[in-house]
């Protein structure tokens, strides 16, 4: 049991009774008398500011009475447990009865903030200048003389930080940064993934009836094994062909595609904060002026806010954070990819996919774009089980060469190779089926390649 009738050093006893005591220790001597052992010899921690002890004389630690401390220090407010451990105010002080919260009451004080408001609430007069200096959310502020209680506080925030009021992960702030900044460039969808999806024929369900009848009709001509796109291969075989042989439209079909579903997926990420964050304050009395920035409340519904949060000393930020952090809204980071797009335009996905179709329909009815059409399908069918287009593949002995596809306009092979003087750059040449398998495996026979200018 703490002696307080001999001398161990100076201090004020706040409260002593049969089963409290809360003590402020002046001195070094003190100090070491009544600190919890963790804590008795980090004087020089807890020298400058205030340090309280919040004793409980029925019961007993390893090392000691429990003994709780509580440090003020250039206008912050740390809190111990019984364990010496920083923990929470409220985790702290629920262990207190009544009579010790009242003392740590007096000890911790009221925040500017708060007392302001209650000045206010008793009709004192506040400008809103004093307001806004006390506290970085408050705006603006309408004094209502027959009703204090009801006067009016404008709230505002920046969207970041509201956000944060209702304590997202590090994820959930990255993806949210990511997806509504200014430059507006997150790719729910990259090209690169499209481009594969296409080459499996997954592409083909996002036209609709009529693109894909313009589909088939030109799978009819360059791939007629493949125009019913019902099984997987017929599908891939044929989402590889028209990729080969037709790049700059497809690839223009997918660019519109990702660039259309981003920003879908984007206005759909959007509309979920939206919902969610736009009114979450709206039965604690705190109304919204503009989504995620300027809000409004009362006067008398703040002091009954801080009054159900039992901590007078907070911040309106701070008080909000309480509020908000046990709403369990965030956790976008974890399902980002399930988020459901709005407003796709797919009128206009059509319009461009029917376009660049057309496009392809129009090169295969010019014989200047393909002599023989279903030879060169033909051909492409044959070598592209082998050799996919700008690859580097080797002879049978060893000599090195990139496949750079087939020649519409006379259906013959194109190849480069590496000069045969060592100089830099490299050899085009154009080789007909029988040269080309000819040059696969003896090319030292096959040196006069026909140059393409």
């Amino acid at each position: 049991m703490p002696d307080t009738k001999n001398f161990h050093g100076m201090k004020n006893i706040l409260l002593d009774n049969e089963d409290w005591m809360v003590v402020d220790p002046l001195d070094y001597d003190a100090f070491v008398y009544y600190a919890p052992e963790k804590f008795k010899g980090s004087w020089n921690q807890f020298r400058e500011g205030d340090t309280y002890f919040v004793i409980d004389k029925n019961n007993q630690s390893n090392n000691g009475l429990v003994t709780y401390t509580i440090h003020k220090e250039d206008g912050k407010i740390e809190y111990y447990n019984a364990y010496g451990a920083a923990r929470p105010k409220m985790d702290v002080l629920v262990e207190f009865p009544d009579e010790v919260k009242s003392v740590v009451d007096d000890i911790i004080g009221v925040g500017e903030i708060y007392k302001l408001l209650t000045k206010i609430a008793k009709g004192e007069q506040v400008s809103s200048r004093e307001l806004e200096n006390a506290d970085d959310a408050i705006y603006d502020f309408k004094y209502t003389p027959k009703a204090p209680f009801k006067s009016k506080i404008d709230l505002r925030f920046d969207e970041d930080d509201y956000i944060k009021l209702f304590n997202p992960s590090d994820d959930d702030m990255w993806y949210y940064n990511a997806i509504t900044g200014n430059y507006n460039t997150y790719e729910w969808e990259d090209d690169y993934q499209a481009t594969e999806d296409f080459k499996e024929g997954y592409f083909f369900n996002q036209f609709n009836e009529e693109n894909l009848k313009k589909v088939k009709e030109i799978i009819s001509i360059i791939s007629p094994q493949s125009v019913e796109l019902e099984t997987d291969d017929q599908k891939s075989e044929a989402g590889k062909k028209l990729m080969d042989m037709f790049r700059n439209e497809v690839e223009s079909m997918i660019y519109e595609y990702t660039s259309l579903t981003n920003e879908s997926k984007t206005r759909g990420f959007n509309q979920t904060i939206k919902d969610d964050f736009c009114n979450p304050f709206y039965n604690y009395g705190i109304f919204t002026k503009h989504c995620l920035r300027e809000y409004f409340t009362s006067v008398g519904m703040l002091l009954s806010l801080y009054d159900t949060m039992g901590d007078k000393t907070l911040t309106i930020s701070e008080l909000l954070f309480r509020i908000g952090s046990d709403m369990e809204i965030t956790g976008w980071g974890d399902y980002i990819y399930e988020i459901d797009g709005v407003d796709f335009d797919q009128e206009y996905f059509d319009s461009e996919c029917s376009r660049h179709l057309d496009k392809i329909i129009d090169k295969l009815e010019d014989e200047s774009e393909y002599a023989d059409i279903y030879g060169y399908g033909e051909l492409f069918k044959r070598l592209d089980s082998k050799f996919k287009i700008n690859s580097r593949y080797y002879t049978k002995n060893g000599k090195d060469f990139f496949y750079r596809g087939i020649n519409p306009k006379n259906n013959r092979i194109l190849i480069q190779v590496f000069k045969k003087d060592g100089s830099a750059g490299m050899e085009e040449r154009s080789y007909s089926e029988e040269e080309f398998n000819n040059f696969l495996v003896s090319p030292e026979l096959f040196e006069g390649f026909i140059r393409i200018n």
